[in-house]
């Protein structure tokens, strides 16, 4: 029971990739993307995670994170 803190996983933030009208105020040290539509959006995302072999998370407000374990 006492493990569970020694037992976490944290992901880091590699990259966004927005659209134009996602306003990102601090990226921090992620690199962000604007893709010019959707379909473009989809893409690069499975492009980048794919070569950092990264995972991808859909946020509600549409753009996607590329994570790294």
């Amino acid at each position: 029971m006492g493990n569970e803190s020694s037992q976490k996983q944290t992901a880091a933030i590699i990259a966004a990739v927005t659209l134009s009208n996602h306003k990102i105020l601090s990226a921090g040290e992620a690199f962000v993307l604007e893709a010019k539509d959707e379909e473009e959006q989809q893409k690069l995302t499975l492009e980048i995670a794919k070569t950092v072999k990264g995972d991808v998370t859909q946020l509600s407000n549409g753009i996607y994170l590329i994570l790294k374990s």
